[in-house]
């Protein structure tokens, strides 16, 4: 029965217009390709999200009157030797000290340390009796015993710190990964870190900032004249609900004005499973959409439905430099009817290996992020020749190689530049929601979202950057753009599609009060009318977020 109907449905689509058309319209309408446009879950936490500097415990030196010393040792001693102040004690020894002297000398040993990368080193110069000459310092190299939190009390917040205690000195790559790793927790900040004495125990304090709950919310213009073209998103995340590292974040994206044309959400609950960052998530999502406009009468309706399972590890986190690994598989199921006819199904599993990061690199910030991404013949994936199939070519089985970064710096003065490139390599033809697309507002901001798309491609964008001193109005600190952008997509197999796109444009992005984060630009396509619109007008696109 299912077969018969598709038959039908197929051949009513080929009646009314040409088949390579057929095959577009639905592309363009395919509920997995618009809901890619939904906000999307952080790929790893904020890039500097706690403090990674910690005031060590203070020097001291206890002596009331002057000593003439002859030499000096240092007591407590674990990595470093005495060599490494060897320049320090030429310039203290045979000297008669007076009590600033004295504390300038343990000073300058304590500095010495944290120099060498134990930056919670400390030194005092205890009362003491004078043989031969010999002064005795007391240096801790930044051992710590104890961990604590003031403000709140998160116990995977110590957990995160509790590899600190015990462990001999701590060094300064150490302590930045760990208060790092510490502050990616969801639902908290991380504020001032401090070491204190107590008695003979160091006690490593942070301060802590619980904020378990936030949203966001947001509307634009970036949907097209089938679905929107305004659209609008919400996202909510609550944060410590089961656990003091657990999160639940709830999104969904609507055309407010025609919610007949798209619907969208998804919910993801996270939870770190380890101590050194590693966190686990389950997610899953719906998109529906009945396209209207001039295919509002081809009755189309769209569903996709996806499952996933994540896992995310830093492999190095500091505040210049920060890596990610991730892994997740996941299953999506499309389906397109048109009057109540099925017309299309696609069913993927796919698994998917990938690395993403920041850097600071030539005097700028570089992010990027790289995906391997394996299609698996598992719970009924499309098979090759499926006629329900998106593509004829393609099936559930595949692998792609995905690339982006982008990279901002400063020029001069308040002149500041970005360059971004996404890019796919496939090895096979690729059903439709596995495809790469050129339009929207991250490239090629003057056409419609996946304007033309793929099995591969390359897209390019440089912005430049001017911020404006002070505020206009409203409009806070607001910073001044233009840019072009280009991409090229193609098929393999000779497969229909693909093409070139290139725009430019500028705008303006600003917070408006203390309310919303706006962005408003104008776009111009130099290579062609807009599929929806059949015209190579300047566009106007805008977005506007509150935060909550």
């Amino acid at each position: 029965m299912i077969k018969r109907n598709s038959i039908a449905a197929l051949a009513a689509l080929a009646a009314t217009v040409p088949a390579a058309q057929a095959q577009t319209t639905l592309d363009r309408v395919d509920p997995s390709k618009v809901a890619a446009q939904a906000p999307r879950d952080a790929e790893h936490p904020a890039e500097a999200s706690a403090p990674t500097t910690v005031s060590p415990a203070d020097t001291s030196a206890s002596r009331s009157a002057p000593i003439t010393v002859g030499a000096i040792t240092i007591a407590g001693l674990q990595v470093l030797r005495p060599s490494d102040f060897a320049d320090i004690f030429e310039i203290y020894v045979g000297r008669t000290l007076s009590p600033p002297a004295l504390a300038g000398l343990a000073d300058a040993l304590a500095q010495r340390a944290r120099e060498k990368g134990f930056v919670l080193a400390s030194a005092s110069i205890p009362a003491q009796p004078l043989t031969s000459g010999i002064l005795r310092v007391d240096l801790d190299e930044g051992n710590i015993d104890a961990v604590r939190t003031r403000g709140g009390n998160n116990r995977a917040v110590i957990a995160a710190l509790q590899p600190l205690v015990g462990h001999g000195p701590v060094r300064q790559a150490e302590l930045e990964r760990r208060l790092l790793i510490a502050g990616d927790i969801d639902g908290l900040w991380l504020r001032r870190s401090r070491v204190l004495r107590e008695g003979t125990r160091t006690v490593l304090e942070v301060d802590i900032l619980p904020d378990p709950f936030s949203a966001s919310v947001g509307i634009d213009n970036s949907g097209s004249r089938l679905i929107g073209p305004l659209q609008a998103d919400l996202t909510v995340r609550a944060s410590q609900l089961l656990a003091d590292d657990d999160i639940l974040s709830i999104t969904e994206l609507v055309t407010p004005f025609e919610p007949s044309e798209f619907g969208y959400l998804r919910a993801r609950y996270g939870k770190r499973i380890s101590s050194d960052g590693t966190e686990i998530a389950v997610s899953a999502s719906y998109a529906r959409t009945h396209p209207g406009s001039y295919l509002l009468d081809r009755d189309i309706d769209g569903t996709s439905w996806t499952a996933r399972l994540d896992l995310l590890h830093p492999l190095l986190r500091r505040r210049q430099a920060s890596l990610w690994v991730s892994g997740n598989i996941g299953i999506r199921t499309v389906r397109q009817d048109r009057q109540e006819v099925l017309a299309r199904r696609d069913r993927l599993t796919v698994a998917r290996v990938g690395l993403n990061g920041f850097a600071d690199w030539a005097g700028g910030r570089l992010r990027s992020s790289a995906t391997l991404s394996q299609g698996l013949d598992l719970f009924d994936a499309t098979r090759a020749g499926d006629p329900l199939a998106s593509r004829r070519d393609a099936d559930g089985t595949f692998t792609t190689v995905t690339f982006s970064a982008d990279w901002t710096r400063p020029i001069v003065g308040r002149l500041s530049g970005q360059l971004a490139v996404a890019s796919q390599v496939a090895f096979q033809p690729l059903l439709v929601s596995e495809e790469v697309g050129l339009g929207g507002s991250e490239f090629l901001r003057a056409y419609d979202y996946s304007e033309r798309s793929g099995d591969q491609g390359t897209m390019i964008s440089g912005e430049l950057r001017w911020s404006v001193p002070g505020n206009i109005g409203f409009a806070r600190k607001p910073i001044l753009y233009g840019f072009v952008d280009t991409g090229s997509v193609s098929n393999l197999r000779d497969g229909f599609g693909g093409g070139t796109l290139v725009s430019v444009g500028g705008g303006v992005r600003s917070r408006l009060g203390e309310i919303l984060d706006a962005d408003i630009g104008v776009a111009v396509p130099l290579s062609g009318e807009r599929y929806d619109s059949g015209n190579a007008d300047p566009v106007v696109n805008f977005r506007l977020t509150r935060r909550f």
